[in-house]
Parts: C-alpha cells; sequence; structure tokens
C-alpha cells in the first residue's frame, strides 16, 4: 500500500482539473475560476446546508475507516461490516450531538465501503463545516444587530460557555471580539457505540474586521479521535485545518479576481499492530504567485488507501476542500442579504465635523466646511479609500456627488428658507470596512421661555431663547448662569451681592419641558459672606418655564 509520491500527486491534478468550478460558474464579470461565486452560494442555500454537509462526510467517512483499517481497528471490531456500523453510529452520535435532535433512522450500508451510503452523521471536515455555518449565522446575524454597548459587554465578560458534562467538560465555548469577531470551540466525547469510541474537538475563528491589508481569515479546524474499547494502544486520528484568505478591494467589496488564498491540511494516522500508520495531504492556492495563482500539493508517508481508490480519495479531497471554501464564504458573506460583518459600521469610525460647529437654529444660507476622516477602529490607522455624501433637503453640497478621496472636504450652504431641515448622510469605503455619519441641519428657530424661580431669599427672572445655548437668570443683585450639556441640562455658578451680602455657588441642573413649558432643577452649593464668616449650605432650586414665541434674531 506505500505509494509512489508521484501517482498521488497525479491524481490530485487530475481530480484538481474534474472538480475545480469553471470561470463561468458565477455569472459575467468573474473571471477567477477559485473564488466562490453569489450563484453557488445562492445555490447551496437553495438546496439547503445538508446536502452540502453529507457530500463533505463522505471523504470525512472515507478517511476514518482507512484509518480503522490500517491500525488493525476493523479486525479488532470484528470485521468490515461491524466497524463500519461502529463509525456510523460514532457519526450519528456527533450529530445528535450538534443538532440537539434525534439523527434520521439508520440506513442502509453497502459491504463495499467506500465512504458513500452514510448519509446521516457527520465525521470530520462536516462537524467544522456545519459549526462554520452555526458560527456565520451568528456573526451575520444577532452579533451584527446588537449594539455596540451590548457586544462590549460580552466581549468584557469572556468565553460564554453552553452544555458540557457535569465536570465542566466539552460543550461550546464562544468568545466574541468587540468588532464581532468570533472564536468558537466545540469538544464532544461520545459513548462506546459498538465497541468505538470517539472525541471530537472544533475550533472556529471568524474575521469581522480586516487587517491594514483587507484581508479578513476563517479557520476550520477539526481534530478527531477514535479507540477500539478494552484495546489500549488501537486507535487513530484524523486532523484537519482549513483557512481562508479573502481581501477587500477599496471600495469595501470582496474582490472576485484574485482576491482568495485558500489551504487545506489533513493528516490521519494511528497505532496499531505495533506499527505507526500515517497519512498526510496539503493542497490549496495563493494569490501572491508572480503570474496568476499558484496551486500547491503535497503528499507524504504512508498511503491509508488503497491503490485503486486514490483517484476516488483525490477527488473526494478536491470536493471537500471547495465545499468549504463556500461554506467559509457563506461565514463572511452572510446568510441573508450578503452583507458582511465589515459592512456593519463596526470597523471604521468615521467623523463628520464642521465648521461652525452649531448646526441646529442656524441662519438661512450658513456656510459649512464639512469634513469626513475614516479611522480604522483596530489601530486608528487613516483607512484611505473614498467617501461619498448624500444630501437630503436644501442647499447645496460641493462636490456635489460621486466619490472624494479620504479624508474628504466639502462645502456646505444651509437650508435658505426658515423653518427648514436638511441631513448629510456621509459613507466610507475602503479596504478597513465601511463607516457611516450623519450631520443634521435646520433653520429652525427653538422654543423659547421665560423662566421665574429661585430658592430660599432668591427670586429670579429670566428669557431662555435656546435650552442648548448659555442661558442667565436674575434677580435681587445676583445673576445664575446656565452652561448646557444639551437642552436636557448642564451645569450653573453664580456670583452676586444681594442686600449687601455677597453670595456665590454651583451646582448642576437638569431641564424638563416641551412646547407647552416645562420645569428647570438645580441641585448644588451656595455661599453667603456674612460679618460672622461665610456660610455653606447644599439646595435646590426650582423655575417655571413658560413657553413664549421664538426670540428674533440679532
Amino acid at each position: 500500500m506505500h505509494l509512489p509520491r508521484t501517482s498521488f500527486v497525479a491524481a490530485i491534478v487530475l481530480a484538481l482539473a474534474a472538480c475545480s468550478p469553471s470561470a463561468g460558474d458565477g455569472g459575467a464579470g468573474n473571471d477567477n475560476p477559485r473564488a466562490p461565486t453569489q450563484a453557488q452560494i445562492d445555490a447551496i442555500l437553495a438546496e439547503g446546508p445538508d446536502a452540502t454537509l453529507r457530500k463533505m462526510a463522505t471523504f470525512d467517512y472515507l478517511v476514518h475507516y482507512r484509518v480503522m483499517e490500517a491500525t488493525g481497528m476493523v479486525d479488532a471490531l470484528g470485521g468490515e461490516a461491524k466497524a463500519v456500523a461502529a463509525l456510523k453510529a460514532l457519526g450519528d452520535q456527533n450529530e445528535r450531538w450538534l443538532r440537539g435532535a434525534q439523527a434520521d433512522a439508520p440506513r442502509m450500508i453497502p459491504a463495499a465501503f467506500d465512504g458513500s451510503g452514510l448519509d446521516s452523521g457527520f465525521a470530520g471536515l462536516a462537524i467544522g463545516a456545519f459549526g462554520g455555518l452555526i458560527a456565520g449565522g451568528m456573526v451575520n446575524g444577532a452579533v451584527q444587530d446588537m449594539s455596540d454597548e451590548r457586544l462590549a459587554e460580552l466581549a468584557k465578560a469572556g468565553p460564554v460557555k453552553l452544555g458540557g458534562d457535569k465536570d465542566g467538560k466539552g460543550g461550546a465555548e464562544l468568545k466574541f471580539g468587540t468588532d464581532g469577531s468570533l472564536d468558537q470551540t466545540l469538544e464532544f466525547e461520545g459513548k462506546a457505540t459498538d465497541g468505538l469510541s470517539g472525541k471530537m474537538k472544533i475550533k472556529i475563528h471568524m474575521d469581522a474586521c480586516p487587517d491594514p491589508e483587507g484581508k479578513l481569515t476563517v479557520t476550520l479546524n477539526v481534530d478527531s479521535q477514535m479507540s477500539v474499547v478494552g484495546q489500549p494502544g488501537v486507535g487513530g486520528h484524523v486532523r484537519s485545518e482549513f483557512k481562508l484568505e479573502r481581501f477587500l478591494d477599496d471600495d469595501a467589496y470582496l474582490i472576485p479576481d484574485h482576491g482568495t488564498n485558500a489551504s487545506m491540511t489533513m493528516s490521519a494516522g494511528g497505532t496499531g499492530g505495533g506499527k505507526q500508520q500515517t497519512f498526510d495531504l496539503k493542497m490549496g492556492f495563493d494569490r501572491n504567485a508572480s503570474s496568476g495563482y499558484e496551486d500547491f500539493n503535497d503528499y507524504s508517508g504512508f498511503s491509508i488507501f488503497r491503490m485503486d481508490e486514490v483517484k476516488h480519495a483525490a477527488k473526494l479531497a478536491e470536493q471537500s476542500f471547495i465545499y468549504q471554501q463556500l461554506i467559509a464564504e457563506i461565514m463572511l458573506r452572510g446568510m441573508g442579504n450578503g452583507a458582511g460583518p465589515w459592512e456593519s459600521g463596526r470597523c471604521v469610525e468615521l467623523k463628520a465635523t464642521s465648521s461652525p460647529g452649531k448646526r441646529k437654529g442656524i441662519r438661512p444660507n450658513t456656510a459649512f466646511d464639512l469634513e469626513a476622516i475614516p479611522r480604522a477602529k483596530s489601530d486608528g490607522a487613516p483607512t484611505g479609500g473614498t467617501v461619498t455624501a448624500t444630501l437630503s433637503g436644501g442647499a447645496s453640497l460641493q462636490p456635489s456627488s460621486g466619490k472624494v478621496p479620504a479624508d474628504a472636504k466639502y462645502a456646505y450652504a444651509g437650508p435658505d428658507k426658515k423653518n427648514e431641515e436638511a441631513t448629510i448622510k456621509f459613507e466610507a469605503r475602503s479596504k478597513r470596512g465601511v463607516g457611516r455619519a450623519t450631520l443634521e441641519f435646520d433653520t429652525k428657530r427653538p422654543q423659547a421661555y421665560n423662566a421665574v424661580g429661585g430658592l430660599d431669599d432668591f427670586h429670579g427672572t429670566g428669557t431662555i431663547c435656546n435650552l442648548g445655548e448659555t442661558f442667565t437668570i436674575s434677580g435681587g443683585g445676583n445673576t445664575v448662569t446656565f452652561t448646557p450639556n444639551n437642552e436636557e441640562g448642564g451645569s450653573y455658578s453664580y456670583q452676586g451681592n444681594m442686600r449687601g451680602i455677597g453670595v456665590y455657588g454651583n451646582g448642576t441642573y437638569t431641564v424638563d419641558a416641551s412646547e407647552k413649558g416645562g420645569t428647570l432643577t438645580g441641585t448644588g452649593n451656595g455661599c453667603v459672606k456674612t460679618p460672622m464668616g461665610t456660610r455653606c449650605n447644599n439646595g435646590t432650586e426650582r423655575y417655571t418655564l413658560v413657553p413664549i414665541p421664538p426670540c428674533e434674531e440679532s
């Protein structure tokens, strides 16, 4: 069974030619035969992921069975039929564990086992792909819809653990990044079934935000171990790692042509009968070749496959490799509208500024200088790329349309009539992702109020033209200056002379008001200077706000 290296590589090359998607599979405009197309992804989603996972499971089962055969596990279990039954039972356990429900009824199994016919249960690569779909669905679904605050709480809380046995072993562990990235670990130890026991560990990682090169990475790692009950030293393992690297262009779109690196490595082997048997396989392609893509395939060690099934095994391996690319692509793009997590706005902070800074209650035709400054949240670096700005309402924006290189500058003239509103929405796109920001403008005159009230001997009145701007309330020789943080409150201070006595103090205030009127409440510390010394005390000032017509512009 020891195969020359050249024969297996030749078989892999033939399989590559036979199984690779053609350039036309994805529709017009995609000349890259390796990057999964939206048409291929749509086909999988329409058919349902189960069908894809079943196809991948064929290779899983074949590799697992050949490991069992090469290490003497098949003989120890009583021959092919019993070994296949034990392997299928183990796969069914894995599926029930993943799904949390009973698998379908057992299927008929062909006597000459070639990896096919087991249309329930998962044994290896398909387990990782199944977990990947769960992870991808989570990131591109609920996690994208979470607020930044909620996601930050999850990230700070550390791994979320689900399931597991009474000793805390096994189960699932999810770890979120503040950007929506995900690390997932799944562990399962199956009960001995028909003399065969197994352990499974899956690790999944998915980037949500690209690095400075625009690269996003997905990895799926599976470690499957088997052993024969009651026969120490008779067992085997199948380990695989799939890695997809996808690159964004300067418009934050996945590059269709030469925008993908992908690789799959697999090792299988074990011990039995005093011998150690191994199998290693690596396949993939690299976009950084000097001319086009460079394929790489590597096989070394002892072949666990029979001479007459090498080509069949190679085709199954390539098929699994292609399907894993599709699964990883679905994880990145999302299972819904195809919007990846880098488009959520969590990757890029877009700071939009205006000069002057006041944008509400402005005079008609007020001129502004605007700037849109995108920065990557992960490292604070300029993102490059472009910004587009869309104006709704009056009056004019220059440039009025199209992409403007970041950092983008605009000239804007506000609405040209009173009581009008305008909004400018900015979107930054680059290989670091997407950022969004909005600036709002209006020429509405704010609600004005007469204020009456005070505390103890202080009784003051004042006119408030704008709750969002500094205002004063005065009376009896004392003036209180209110400095708002916003229209709902801020801080105040006062200093004056009431009946020959010096007074001063400071504190904070809140406002509860509408067009029908309201109240202003201030709480702080006040002091008076008396012949016997300065006396201070805490107190609460209360003012009634009575609505009046908007103040006339000066």
